[in-house]
């Protein structure tokens, strides 16, 4: 079941009818909440929800540990123990081999263990940190129930965006309030026309090239990696504009994570854009603890590295993340040391920005380094070899979005505000008009997220 699927579109309106019955009792409201997240991650997969709620129990002991002892190494364990067990879900089929032949060698080779990785378990697991970190410091600790809300609240259950335990708590104990509809139906329409159209046309037309490069050229390349960025935002943004929907139709906003990324004029203004709740998790949680900029000019340069270090890693346990994070903790640098300044030449720092985020996602793109190096091989090799017609006509419109691209700042708001103008008679058939249009035209499969596999 995903949440294209016409099952997801019955279930959740009729969980919105039963969640609004209940209007004035916020704490049968949370309940509710409580009850479907755990039935959406089953339909999904049993095995999901089984695998939560005992990480659930985990989560609650550690933080009564934390709570009682208010020792700094219990902290410390509890996080390690968190991410150990994270880590064993999201690498274990590259170390399942292994384990057999140990199996094999210690005479258990009738055990043949295979673990599926449970979606969302990354985003679950850093609210989680967030909450245990919170214990310590302000010595509070939330019920079982609390903490199983909030590690399941479905919206942001699978990809996310991650979400402090405060800023989920200090809205949980209130009552809420059905508003902001017509702002809800935008982020409907735009979360459905980013994924299922935008995303999947680009993929079509992206993938077509960046999986066999060598019968294209130079600029046909470049169309690619472009189509390829363009695709990954309208995938992950898309996403998050669904879900905000859904946060605010049960009375609850969850954290801002796109702001116009491919608008930074360099490299830490993209991650101030891009991937928002990833970015500030990692400044707290790991750039911060590591010294942040208070050790010397060194120090600083050393735990960027290690930051995005990390952050590669999570994406994925091949070394082009690795090197993808490398890459964008050098460009952070080199804007730190770098004397020149682009900062009078808005479009000419955009545009230097945006070609290097896009020459990184060529490592984020391809599986092995192998390819990676392949796809710049032929970039160079096929330099001057002559694209066909449709291509010139591909980067020209990528050109005119690349420099319209600032109008659409204020892009929710302004639609917003023309939906809040339309007569109440003629919402209705606007917005099933536009839907109409969008599912007319999109190809025959929805493919999965991308960031559902991280």
């Amino acid at each position: 079941m995903t949440f294209f699927s016409l099952e997801f579109s019955i279930l959740i309106s009729a969980f919105f009818i039963i969640y609004w019955i209940f209007k004035k009792y916020y704490k049968i409201q949370n309940i509710l909440v409580l009850l479907f997240s755990y039935l959406v991650y089953t339909l999904i997969n049993p095995y999901f929800a089984l695998i939560l709620l005992i990480y659930t129990f985990f989560i609650h002991y550690f933080a009564l540990l934390i709570f009682t002892r208010e020792k700094k190494y219990i902290l410390f364990i509890s996080i390690i123990s968190v991410i150990l067990n994270l880590c064993f879900f999201k690498y274990f089929s590259d170390i399942k081999d292994s384990l057999n032949i140990v199996f094999n060698y210690l005479g258990f080779d009738f055990l043949n263990i295979d673990i599926i990785f449970p979606i969302g378990i990354s985003f679950y697991t850093f609210n989680s940190i967030t909450y245990l970190v919170s214990v310590y410091k302000k010595h509070k600790v939330e019920s079982f129930i609390n903490l199983a809300i909030y590690l399941s609240f479905f919206p942001t259950l699978l990809l996310g965006p991650i979400m402090k335990s405060e800023f989920f708590f200090n809205q949980i104990f209130k009552k809420r309030k059905f508003g902001n509809i017509d702002l809800i139906f935008v982020l409907l329409l735009f979360g459905i026309f980013k994924k299922v159209f935008l995303a999947n046309y680009l993929e079509i037309y992206s993938k077509g090239i960046l999986d066999d490069p060598q019968n294209y050229s130079f600029l046909e390349l470049l169309s690619a990696i472009y189509a390829y960025a363009l695709q990954i935002y309208c995938d992950f943004s898309g996403y998050i504009d669904l879900v905000s929907a859904f946060a605010l139709m049960l009375g609850f906003s969850i954290p801002i994570n796109f702001n116009m990324p491919y608008l930074a004029t360099n490299l830490k203004d993209f991650w101030s854009r891009w991937h928002i709740s990833l970015s500030n998790f990692i400044k707290e949680y790991i750039y911060i603890p590591l010294g942040g900029n208070k050790k010397g000019i060194l120090r600083t340069y050393l735990n960027i590295i290690i930051a995005f270090c990390l952050s590669g890693i999570w994406h994925g346990n091949t070394i082009n993340f690795l090197i993808w994070g490398l890459l964008h903790s050098f460009g952070v640098i080199f804007n730190h040391i770098s004397l020149f300044k682009l900062k009078k030449f808005p479009f000419i720092a955009r545009f230097v920005t945006f070609h290097f985020v896009c020459f990184t996602w060529i490592f984020f793109y391809y599986p092995n380094l192998e390819d990676s190096f392949e796809y710049l091989k032929i970039c160079y090799k096929n330099f001057f070899l002559l694209p066909d017609y449709e291509t010139f006509y591909v980067l020209i419109v990528f050109s005119i979005l690349f420099i319209i691209y600032p109008s659409f700042r204020n892009y929710q708001k302004n639609c917003t505000r023309i939906l809040e103008a339309t007569p109440l008679i003629l919402k209705p058939i606007i917005i099933a008009f536009l839907l109409l249009l969008i599912f007319t035209f999109i190809p025959n499969e929805i493919p999965n997220f991308i960031y559902s596999s991280f």
